[in-house]
């Protein structure tokens, strides 16, 4: 994780300080890949430090606090590129990653077993695994696939940009609210619990903008989108930091690749029936996901959690 954020403040730095938009362009890109595998190191840090029984509530806060610094940043971000300029706005995260760079020092480090050394092979072996990534395909697809379409089907009705953004921003709001019942429950409930509730926010809020993207409909539905968020992904992350534990960091970095691959699809899927504004069919398509998946992650984790106790 230090080594991730020193060097995304060194990009980040090159970003504010780009002559020339190839150069810009170059260093956005290094910047994210730092920061793409700083946040799977700090799941698999929690994963490695803090019990199982306890971890779904550790990753609950960790859901909330990036909730935040995304809702945050997305409004410093615009106040600062609009008044100070755009440089600024690339040169304060960069500062920021630096600091916590040095702040982490303070961090001990996890147990170091000879065991827990697998590697690619040893976290695609695993049944389960397999099954971990195969939903956190499904899980990017329903959600940030599908969030991406609530801006522009709210603006097809009439909304602003601006509007449109205050409105899908309000994940953020769902998300965090939410957050803390999950983690108050975290512990007294079974997992399934957790992704059957996610799974049926995600349901009502995308059929809700199947039949109406009028500003109200799309508002309730962000906020429902971040209610399912919390409730989802925490349970998904805990269970991936736990179906390999001999090769948590592997399965852990491509449980968030799966996560981004599915979104990515999923948008990339769905952009003709978007550019002709057919809302209806394309969160339908999500009504479709969100419950299929609800259905699937339900029963995986109520048969993972009967299996025998033996090495993944």
């Amino acid at each position: 994780m230090r080594v991730t954020l020193s060097a995304a403040c060194l990009f980040g730095t090159l970003s504010a300080l780009a002559p020339t938009l190839e150069l810009l362009v170059l260093a956005r890109a290094c910047t994210g890949a730092c920061i793409a595998a700083a946040v799977p190191s700090a799941l698999v840090y929690v994963g490695d430090v803090v019990p199982f029984a306890r971890r779904q509530g550790v990753l609950t806060d960790l859901n909330a606090a990036s909730a935040l610094g995304i809702t945050g940043a997305i409004g410093l971000g615009g106040v600062l590129a609009a008044t100070v300029g755009w440089r600024v706005a690339f040169l304060l995260p960069a500062l920021l990653a630096g600091a916590l760079s040095l702040v982490l020092r303070r961090l001990p480090e996890p147990p170091r077993h000879a065991d827990h050394q697998g590697g690619l092979a040893l976290a695609l072996r695993s049944v389960w695994g397999r099954r971990v990534l195969l939903l956190a395909l499904v899980e990017g697809a329903a959600l940030l696939g599908l969030l991406t379409y609530l801006a522009p089907a709210v603006e097809s009705r009439g909304a602003s940009p601006t509007q449109a953004g205050g409105l899908v921003g309000l994940y953020g709001v769902g998300l965090l609210l939410t957050s803390r019942v999950v983690k108050r429950l975290a512990g007294r409930l079974p997992p399934p619990v957790f992704l059957a509730a996610g799974s049926s926010a995600l349901v009502v809020a995308y059929a809700a903008v199947a039949l109406s993207q009028v500003p109200g409909v799309v508002a309730a539905a962000a906020l429902l989108v971040g209610a399912g968020w919390a409730s989802m992904h925490s349970t998904m992350q805990a269970w991936a930091t736990e179906v390999v534990p001999r090769a948590r960091a592997t399965i852990v970095s491509l449980f968030a690749a799966a996560l981004f691959v599915g979104s990515g699809a999923a948008t990339a899927a769905l952009a003709p029936l978007a550019g002709d504004l057919r809302w209806g069919p394309v969160f339908g398509v999500g009504v479709a996901l969100a419950g299929g998946f609800g259905v699937a992650a339900v029963i995986a984790t109520s048969r993972f959690g009967r299996r025998p106790a033996v090495a993944a």
